[in-house]
């Protein structure tokens, strides 16, 4: 139910215990419970019934976890439809004897399939939400960002020396790209079907191999981090596209190499969003100085202010997440424009919504 159709106390309530949910899914995530439930009902496996349910009561034995609260735990995910759950209502039986199996949103959360959000589920409820904290309380008076009052560093540096965390962060964001990247390729096109296409600060290049696969005639670049480009070569080979596509290590707060400005368009997709207005005038400008006249700028990311009301309740809210992590925000049409302007930035922006939560703002340089 819409907290806003709700009562007033119940909505102050709901809304104060919002966090509840997310716990439930943390913990089954943290203890690999999805993982374990998809490994003991796979058909052949001893004690598996064929119809991918498992007591939880056999379940904690062979993890070695309390039966009751893992039990309880379960009936919770059951009932925010991350798992399936027999008695299907849950009062004709004692919680111990319940039967459970995995939904298409559980099996998401299993670390052994292609595209998992367990990393997402993981970075969320960890450093995310002590940044989240810190925001609420601290950043308000300093402000500074949540992370770098909670962890005493900006967010890039401190996962830059915490290798482990840095990985699930990169496996996090990897695992939100088909949530955008294919609302991108059916509303997107390059500028001509053999343009050279460059993905700035594109991870290990998931964008720019989907592009180029779609459109055979292109070439790309991607570039990020140098700790990044080892896995973005390897990645890309594996693609088979060692030929038409490359890695450069950079950043765009420093000039960028003269290889980009080969560049017929240029890709930021949801990096304006993790800086503040004096950074994302400077990667603009960076960006206006190696790019050849009439160069097309594609930025993906959200407009605040826009779509349907829970659309712009999620942006407002996603924006105090950008602060508390990055000292960033999301941004309306007119606060893109003013970092246009001040980078020299003069034509017209032209925004496309996309069959997703984000825009294309598109600009010619």
């Amino acid at each position: 139910l819409d907290t806003l159709l709700m009562p007033p106390r119940i909505r102050v309530a709901r809304l104060t215990t919002a966090y509840f949910d997310s716990e439930v899914i943390y913990a089954l995530t943290y203890h690999r419970v999805f993982d374990a439930i998809h490994a003991e009902t796979i058909v052949g496996e001893k004690g598996a019934t064929g119809d991918g349910m498992i007591s939880c009561s056999n379940l904690a034995g062979s993890l070695g976890m309390q039966a009751d609260i893992l039990c309880r735990y379960m009936r919770a995910a059951a009932g925010l439809g991350l798992l399936r759950m027999s008695p299907t209502d849950g009062r004709a039986a004692r919680v111990l004897d319940c039967r459970f199996g995995l939904t298409q949103s559980g099996h998401l959360v299993r670390a052994d399939i292609p595209g998992s959000m367990r990393a997402f589920v993981l970075y969320i409820n960890e450093e995310s939400k002590s940044a989240y904290r810190s925001a609420g309380t601290s950043s308000l008076l300093s402000g500074r960002s949540g992370f770098e009052e909670a962890f005493g560093e900006e967010h890039f540096s401190w996962h830059v020396r915490h290798g482990d965390r840095q990985s699930q962060f990169d496996a996090a964001m990897t695992s939100l790209t088909p949530l955008h990247v294919n609302p991108l390729l059916g509303d997107w096109s390059p500028p001509t079907t053999n343009a050279t296409i460059c993905d700035i600060g594109g991870g290990q290049g998931h964008l720019l191999a989907k592009v180029l696969h779609r459109y055979p005639s292109a070439h790309g670049l991607v570039m990020d981090q140098l700790s990044v480009v080892n896995r973005s070569t390897a990645y890309l080979a594996s693609e088979g596209l060692h030929s038409r596509a490359s890695a450069l290590g950079g950043s765009f707060l420093a000039p960028l190499p003269r290889e980009l400005a080969a560049c017929d368009v240029f890709i930021l997709k949801l990096i304006l969003h993790d800086w503040n207005d004096p950074e994302v005038v400077t990667i603009l400008r960076h960006i206006a100085e190696v790019a050849r006249p009439g160069a097309r700028l594609d930025i993906v990311d959200r407009l605040l202010g826009e779509g349907t009301g829970p659309e712009r309740r999620d942006g407002w809210v996603m924006d105090l997440h950008m602060h508390a992590n990055h000292a960033a925000r999301e941004r309306t049409l007119m606060e893109f424009q003013d970092v246009f302007s001040v980078a020299g930035i003069l034509a017209e922006v032209r925004t496309v919504k996309l069959r997703s939560i984000v825009w294309l703002l598109q600009v010619t340089l």
